[in-house]
Parts: C-alpha cells; sequence; structure tokens
C-alpha cells in the first residue's frame, strides 16, 4: 500500500484495501470493526462486489 502521506485516487484507494490477500484483509478489517462485529460481514460483501467487478 502507498504510505499515508501519498495522494491515491479513489480507486487506488479500494483496491489497496479490497485487493489486500484475505489474511491481511481479515486482520485490518477485525481492527476497524472491533465495537462492531457486524462490521465484518458489511466489509466482506463490499470485498465480494469489488471483486466481482474486477473480473
Amino acid at each position: 500500500m502507498k504510505s499515508v502521506s501519498q495522494s491515491m485516487s479513489p480507486q487506488e484507494a479500494a483496491q489497496a484495501f479490497y485487493g489486500q490477500d484475505d489474511d491481511a484483509f481479515f486482520e485490518m478489517v477485525s481492527k476497524l470493526s472491533s465495537q462492531d462485529p457486524r462490521l465484518v460481514k458489511a466489509f466482506q460483501n463490499v470485498k465480494r462486489r469489488f471483486k466481482e467487478q474486477k473480473n
């Protein structure tokens, strides 16, 4: 992923986040959704749709 100080387009940001391998993605999502476990399912659904759009 690019460093935080570098500017990213929305597409680059989506690719960097949703394009991670599954283990790295799950680790990041676990941290982001620690206060609300329902967010894990939401992030997984968005990742699935993101990957489907690319194909």
